[in-house]
């Protein structure tokens, strides 16, 4: 595949610029877009646009339509959950454009963009997970602690960990219909992110063992080989019908692993994924492109770790 030029969203963020880098490397063009200026330089981005949120239906679709077309875009690729949700119900409007859409199948978003739909999902296809209820129709099936969180969100955002009655009265007159409770299991020393990437034909796996920081990414992963972790992305992807990629969060008990979440985008583990060999990123347009992927893993142990950088622009040096 010749030089693609790429429009990746949400370039201000972790993720954006994770797959900004990772295409740059494969040799694509990439540009970026965000609804927030950003200021900072970086070498693997062609242009950077301001663009409305994705809040800002009409505005956006329009902006996004306009740069598609004026930079002959070659794929797109909406990054932040609000976006995919936005171009999956509006597919047409940016196709139109030329671009090919880097975006999940429409079961694959609205199963999991909802984490109430997808432990439904999850149980559907004999997958067990945590026992899963509205808040408005909790009536204390589950003993505390237990986990309330919004239906929709990005990661751990906006997770509470209920210990007390008062604690689900308190969030139950807040809740405008939006909130979920999960059965608490496990510990957060057991948790795992598990990449799967389909072509459609071929099924990859790669898994880590997470810790947890900043925001609720993973700061520190060691690679964890599982056939069970495996097995199970397997079956996902078969019963999803995937081309594309996705990310399984479980916690390790006693009897296996229980997934809790399934993102249906990128992953804000990408980079510590790709310097292990696994390129998600870049086989995602090859499949839309028409080639197969072929994944060899680098390493058979490993660990990879988040460091905070800090980045200076714009600077004006004194008379001095």
């Amino acid at each position: 595949m010749n030089s693609p030029n790429v429009l990746v969203s949400a370039i201000g963020g972790d993720i954006g610029i994770s797959v900004a880098r990772s295409l740059n490397r494969s040799g694509a063009i990439v540009l970026g877009c965000d609804g927030c200026r950003v200021r900072f330089p970086d070498n693997c981005l062609d242009k950077v646009f301001t663009v409305p949120f994705a809040a800002e239906t009409s505005a956006y679709i329009t902006a996004l339509q306009e740069i598609l077309k004026t930079e002959k875009i070659d794929f797109f690729i909406p990054v932040s959950e609000p976006e995919i949700l936005l171009v999956n119900t509006n597919r047409e409007a940016f196709g139109s454009c030329g671009a090919k859409l880097v975006i999940n199948n429409p079961l694959i978003i609205e199963q999991f963009l909802d984490k109430y739909h997808t432990a439904n999902f999850l149980k559907s296809i004999g997958i067990a997970t945590p026992q899963t209820f509205l808040l408005r129709d909790f009536a204390d099936q589950l003993e505390l602690p237990v986990i309330v969180k919004p239906r929709r969100g990005c990661g751990s955002k906006g997770n509470i960990l209920a210990t007390e009655p008062v604690d689900i009265d308190y969030l139950r007159a807040k809740d405008s219909g939006d909130l979920i409770v999960q059965e608490y299991i496990g510990t957060p020393d057991q948790e795992y992110t598990t990449g799967i990437f389909s072509d459609g034909k071929t099924i990859s796996v790669i898994s880590f063992k997470r810790r947890l920081g900043l925001g609720g990414l993973s700061i520190e992963a060691e690679l964890a080989d599982n056939p069970a972790l495996t097995a199970m992305a397997h079956r996902i992807a078969a019963a999803t019908d995937l081309v594309g990629s996705i990310n399984l969060q479980t916690r390790r008990v006693a009897n296996g692993f229980i997934p809790f979440e399934i993102n249906p985008r990128f992953s804000s583990t990408l980079a510590f994924r790709e310097n292990f060999g696994f390129r998600d990123a870049s086989w995602w347009l090859g499949a839309l492109a028409g080639t197969p992927h072929t994944y060899r893993p680098k390493y058979k142990r490993g660990f990879a770790r988040r460091v905070i950088a800090s980045v200076y622009y714009n600077l004006e040096k004194t008379d001095s």
